[in-house]
């Protein structure tokens, strides 16, 4: 069995995916033997101004944008029953290893933490994800190969080998007309906000402030101090922001210096989002609710006074 990497090449932050794939490569992988890494991207010139490699060896799939069905086709036909298949822990990533999966007639698993692969592939392979809410670890055996697992949020990253990728094949996916059930697409340009994964002082929102009007309060505070705004599920699914501004395991894996919760109540798969933050203040006017256990300072007031005492201070400062 050999493992191999399936990597994102359209996205903007696709290196930090590289980072987190080889941590897991350092973590779970030095007994088996290294394959190569498909990088599905626009042109070859994007696989060479990435910074570092995974594989020594790598086959890169063009496409002019990214459609599921004709990365799959391209799959399907280089991929080995019984190798083991890496997606990242992006959207795209989760949802080819599920269908690559299913169409090769192999085993398939998400949000993956970790793995073990003893004694061949006989038996199979063990893998790990987090359940319940994020309170416990769960093992699957995989049975039957190929197995393919797309990585779980937030993992520890390491940086990627020097040097750039040899390009050993290059598979122009033009030729697939995997795509002629669509009628008609447009795109429209979404303005990119730095990400939250990155963002060094974070505001979160929860349905504990009341509405979405006082998400602007927040807002003003975070461009004062030079932050950024997340929120909670619930003020994501009342559409207080987009959900591109999500904390948690559904979400953004944060790691501020400081964390900033207004409102939030600190459900584990929330909390999973900012538990690597170095400093969290929690303000929520229930004195009981879980956050208040994990915070460094506790707040017990409504948010508002709150923020106009801080707005105060850096007046002065």
């Amino acid at each position: 069995m050999r493992y191999h990497f399936v990597l994102n090449g359209y996205l903007q932050n696709c290196q930090k995916l590289m980072q987190e794939m080889k941590s897991f490569k350092e973590t779970y992988l030095s007994a088996v033997e290294e394959g190569v890494t498909y990088l599905y991207c626009q042109s070859e010139e994007t696989a060479r101004q990435l910074n570092g490699r995974l594989t020594e060896n790598a086959r890169v799939l063009i496409a002019k944008e990214y459609v599921p069905e004709v990365v799959l086709k391209v799959l399907e036909e280089l991929a080995n029953p019984e190798d083991l298949y890496i997606f990242g822990s992006d959207y795209a990533g989760e949802e080819l290893a599920v269908r690559l999966g299913a169409r090769l007639g192999g085993s398939s698993l998400t949000s993956v933490s970790s793995i073990q692969i003893k004694n061949g592939t006989k038996a199979g392979i063990k893998a790990g994800k987090m359940v319940y809410s994020n309170h416990m670890e769960a093992i699957f055996r995989m049975k039957k190969g190929p197995y393919c697992i797309g990585l779980a949020k937030g993992l520890t990253k390491a940086e990627p080998y020097p040097g750039q990728m040899y390009i050993a094949e290059v598979h122009n996916c033009y030729e697939y007309d995997a795509a002629s059930y669509i009628i008609e697409r447009s795109f429209e340009p979404v303005e990119q906000e730095e990400s939250l994964e990155e963002a060094k002082v974070l505001i979160v929102a929860g349905r504990g402030i009341g509405k979405k009007e006082h998400i602007a309060l927040l807002q003003e505070l975070a461009e004062r101090i030079g932050g950024q705004v997340g929120v909670s599920r619930p003020a994501a699914m009342n559409a207080w922001l987009p959900m591109n501004h999500l904390i948690g395991v559904s979400g953004a894996m944060t790691n501020p210096s400081v964390c900033i919760t207004a409102g939030i109540s600190g459900a584990a798969a929330f909390y999973a989002g900012i538990e690597k933050s170095k400093f969290i203040v929690a303000v929520n006017t229930d004195e009981h609710a879980p956050i208040m256990k994990n915070a460094d300072v506790v707040i017990v007031e409504d948010f508002r006074p709150f923020i106009e005492a801080l707005d105060k201070i850096l007046e002065k400062s």
